[in-house]
């Protein structure tokens, strides 16, 4: 393999580990009934996107890249996305506290499930909304949850 693929490829897994990371320390919040916050692996996750993307553009890919049997896109941030499809990525962070493990993988689960049509009939109405308004929503919608579980 050329290093160029090596390198998007080893990028991506690194994108979709930090993902990984990420979303398994928001179920781990959640399961001990804690609101979810921006935090550290948020912000690597976020990093290591931007490398990806950041990496991809500067290779000024051909038309017909391909990794794998994957033709690239042109669009950085599409290649990015299909890139961290085809990795496979391992999640570091195993069981966080075995009282809350069943709730996480729960979670891990129900994040993973197809959204279904009413869920995005909410995604288009929450896009809809103008920045702040949508971050009440999201909050009141926190916070309901919160009282609803106690």
């Amino acid at each position: 393999m050329d290093p160029t693929r090596s390198m998007l490829l080893a990028l991506a897994r690194h994108a979709e580990d930090a993902r990984l990371r990420w979303n398994a320390e928001r179920a781990a919040m959640r399961a001990r009934g804690e609101t979810p916050a921006r935090s550290e692996a948020y912000a690597y996750y976020v990093q290591a996107n931007v490398c990806l993307i950041a990496a991809i553009g500067a290779a000024d890919l051909p038309a017909d890249f391909r990794i794998y049997d994957l033709t690239l896109s042109r669009d950085p941030v599409v290649a990015a996305e299909q890139l961290r499809q085809v990795v496979f990525a391992y999640d570091h962070s195993g069981p966080i506290e075995a009282a809350h493990e069943a709730a996480r993988l729960a979670y891990k689960a129900a994040f993973a499930e197809p959204v279904t049509a009413q869920e995005l009939q909410y995604v288009g109405l929450l896009a809809g909304l103008p920045a702040a308004r949508r971050d009440k929503v999201v909050e009141l919608a926190e916070e309901r949850a919160r009282h609803a579980e106690a």
